[in-house]
């Protein structure tokens, strides 16, 4: 069972990582902005950067273990 992410879960910035047992929420926003944690604090209920939006998914790469 995932973690509620709050606002990470519907933010534009947000891009999530599934890995083989676990989920990530990676804030794009930290690329270029230090205030911006990369994998922030779960859940996320206020955000300077937040942008209404679906987040981005990635899968775990095919030769992951």
């Amino acid at each position: 069972m995932d973690a509620e992410p709050g606002l990470c879960g519907r933010c534009r910035h947000c891009q999530v990582v599934d890995a083989a047992r676990s989920r990530f929420y990676l804030c794009r926003r930290s690329f270029a902005d230090p205030r911006f944690r990369k994998y922030p604090v779960l859940p996320v209920w206020a955000c300077p950067g937040y942008e209404p939006g679906d987040p981005v998914m990635t899968s775990p790469r095919a030769d992951s273990p």
